[in-house]
């Protein structure tokens, strides 16, 4: 199995759940559909073209990164009803001066390469959430032979499934800190993997997967499936 890391950075990023409605919150991390998305921009594809090439490949997707903050917007719009026009507030959260590496495995030596290709030199703007968080493509780097090992240490990443009760805090890692630290409570969210699109181009989840978002002071109690690309261990979910 071969794999694509690509590094990007963004001065602010938001990772909406998709139930939310007048407050959005955002997730740490670009979920799968996200980071499906993101190819799909790159190669210049719609997102319902990108997630069929995505299944066609049986191509799996992983995530590290981190921010060094976080912030609230507010967005008052107007929503059009008939001929009336009502406004509503948003409530928005969103990430700051955030990296993250997103990782791409597939069997197919070719699939990669298109990937490689794709990200040198993107169709699209690529973007961290909305359309006006544009993302900078940091670095592409291509690993051969990927293995795969079971791993508990894990790190500022998402893994597939819930793992809340085998997730606790790592005191030893906080008690070693020399600095004031805050502890983000773990986040596992119920996010869409796979999409219809109707008639009239309106998109609808249909399968739906838990997601546990790990971060820095969390400790892994059993081992998971990870995927090295070299230093680096990452779960995987493959998009199908």
């Amino acid at each position: 199995m071969n794999g694509l890391m690509v590094k990007l950075y963004a001065k602010t990023a938001s990772f909406r759940d998709p139930g939310a409605q007048l407050y959005h919150d955002t997730v740490p991390l670009p979920p799968p559909s996200t980071i499906v998305g993101i190819a799909g921009a790159a190669l210049g594809l719609s997102f319902e073209d990108a997630l069929s090439f995505f299944k066609e490949n049986k191509i799996k997707v992983g995530c590290t990164g981190k921010s060094n903050g976080k912030g609230r917007d507010l967005w008052n719009y107007i929503k059009i009803k008939s001929k009336d026009f009502t406004h509503a507030i948003i409530l928005r959260n969103f990430l700051y001066d955030v990296a993250v590496n997103i990782f791409y495995a597939c069997e197919e030596n070719e699939v990669i390469l298109k990937l490689y290709n794709a990200f040198s030199n993107p169709v699209y703007a690529l973007t961290l959430g909305n359309s006006d968080e544009l993302a900078k493509v940091c670095c592409l780097n291509i690993f051969e032979n990927i293995k795969i090992e079971q791993r508990n240490v894990l790190k500022n990443t998402w893994a597939p499934g819930d793992l809340s009760k085998k997730l606790k805090i790592d005191w030893d890692t906080v008690k070693k800190s020399k600095v004031n630290i805050t502890l983000e409570p773990l986040v596992v969210k119920n996010l869409p993997c796979d999409f219809e699109t109707d008639k009239k181009g309106v998109r609808k989840a249909t399968k739906y997967k838990d997601i546990t978002f790990i971060g820095e002071n969390h400790l892994l109690q059993t081992e998971t499936e990870t995927f090295l690309f070299a230093d680096q261990c990452v779960p995987m979910l493959e998009i199908s």
